[in-house]
This record gives structure tokens, C-alpha cells and sequence, in this order.
């Protein structure tokens, strides 16, 4: 009984965990567009993010997604320059995850860095006007996520007062205690112990 009590605790508890909050594991669409976002010059499917490089070659570049962050790669040789128009870059559509911000990490190599702009769960990467530099060079885009698996105050609530209660029948609190000693007659019966009879009524000496 009290195994069963524990389990259910700890699956209660596992429910009211927080989901993993990162990329891995969610799924990606990466587009291009150019030279507007009304524009769309080239979709490159979707992908699920994992521990390989997503889009080994999307156009001129490649696009790693880890757990945290997104990698744009220039190889080289030389630099890559991108034109300066309303837009000339990438839209990462993720689901699966909800993205709460973006922005360019310090140890990004390319000579200048794309305007971020987030829509819901989508991230545009404007890169009009920046040129890479001499490759390989990267741009590296740090990304922050939520998880939508945590629990509000009253669900914590709730979880004490089960924790509470279970902990309580455990114990042989109220109860838990009619099921721990039973009478048979004039008998105690103790789980695990023979039946002990209890005296009669104390009759006085004659």
C-alpha cells in the first residue's frame, strides 16, 4: 500500500515538473527571403534539432541549431557580402517550443550583426548590409525559451496537501489506523503478529 502511495506521488510530482526548456528536440523551418519579407527566395524544409548540423548548406551558408543558440557559418574563402535592401536574410519557424528572445552572442565573427525581430514563435535575422568577413567566420545568435509545463501556485498547493495526505496514511494517522489493528471478537489482530486475546472482565476475589 505503501508502495502504490509513493508511486502516485511521484508520478503527481513528475506531471507538475517543468518541461525541458530548449531547441533540442523541437522542430525548425529555415526560409529566406529577399530582398523583402514579401519575398520568399527559398524555403528549405523542415528539420527537428538535434545534435548534427541542421542546414549543412543553406545557399552560401551553414546553419547550426544547438540546445541554446543558432550558428551561421561562412566557410570562405574570402567574405560574403549581403546587399542592403528592406530585407535580406533569414525566418526560423519553430514549434514544438516557445521562444521568449534572441540576441547576438559577443563571440559572433561576421564584421557587423543582423537585426533581430521575434514573432511569436518565429525569429527573422536581417542581415542587409553585413558582410561576413574573411571564412570561416560565424554569426551566433543566443536564444532563450520557456517551458509551458510549469506549475502555477495553486497547482502547488494541491501538490502539498496530496503529499500531505499520503505522508498521513503512511504513518497510521487517522486515517490509515482503522486498517492497521482490527478486532475479531475479543481479539487484537496486529498485522504480521498472532492474534493476542484480551482479558475478560476483572471479577472480584469472593
Amino acid at each position: 500500500m505503501k508502495i502504490a502511495s509513493l508511486a502516485m506521488a511521484l508520478g503527481f510530482v513528475g506531471l507538475c515538473l517543468p518541461a525541458h526548456a530548449g531547441l533540442i528536440g523541437s522542430t525548425v523551418d529555415l526560409r529566406d527571403y529577399f530582398p523583402n519579407l514579401a519575398t520568399l527566395s527559398t524555403d528549405f524544409g523542415s528539420k527537428t534539432v538535434s545534435g548534427s548540423v541542421e542546414y549543412p548548406n543553406a545557399g552560401s551558408v551553414s546553419v547550426d541549431i544547438s540546445d541554446t543558440q543558432i550558428l551561421i557559418g561562412w566557410p570562405g574563402p574570402g567574405s560574403l557580402g549581403f546587399s542592403s535592401t528592406a530585407f535580406n536574410g533569414y525566418e526560423f519557424l519553430f514549434s514544438g517550443v516557445t521562444i521568449a528572445g534572441a540576441t547576438v552572442n559577443g563571440s559572433s565573427t561576421f564584421l557587423a550583426s543582423p537585426a533581430i525581430s521575434i514573432v511569436g514563435n518565429n525569429i527573422f535575422l536581417n542581415y542587409a548590409g553585413v558582410n561576413t568577413g574573411t571564412g570561416p567566420t560565424f554569426s551566433i545568435i543566443d536564444v532563450t525559451t520557456s517551458a509551458s509545463g510549469v506549475p502555477e501556485p495553486g497547482s502547488l498547493t494541491l501538490l502539498a496537501a496530496g503529499l500531505l495526505v499520503l505522508g498521513f496514511r503512511g504513518v497510521g494517522g487517522p486515517l490509515g489506523r482503522s486498517r492497521r489493528f482490527l478486532y475479531r471478537g475479543r481479539q487484537l489482530v496486529l498485522p504480521g503478529l498472532a492474534a493476542i486475546r484480551q482479558p475478560g472482565p476483572i471479577r472480584p476475589a469472593e
